[in-house]
């Protein structure tokens, strides 16, 4: 792993993109189950993780990088004034 390419567990992912540890957990659980039911991963789903820490799942702060820079609809908008 380069030192400039850290992997990030749930809760460092869920810091980076601003929302709670059991979010990331539920965006996981969707994105394995539309693969376990054939369906293709959208630009919005998690990717799956790159590592393990031990049995938590870890990604590459670049993949999680990529995935934020494409994936539409990143959190509420604000109510029309």
């Amino acid at each position: 792993m380069p030192d400039g390419n850290p992997l990030l567990d749930t809760e460092a992912v869920a810091a980076k993109i601003g929302v709670a540890s059991e979010t990331v957990r539920i965006y996981l659980k969707r994105t394995r189950k539309r693969i376990a039911d054939g369906q293709p991963v959208r630009p919005q789903d998690l990717p799956l993780p790159d590592d393990k820490f031990g049995r938590s799942p870890a990604w590459f702060e670049s993949t999680i990088d990529a995935w934020v820079a494409v994936r539409p609809g990143r959190g509420r908008r604000p109510a029309a004034s």
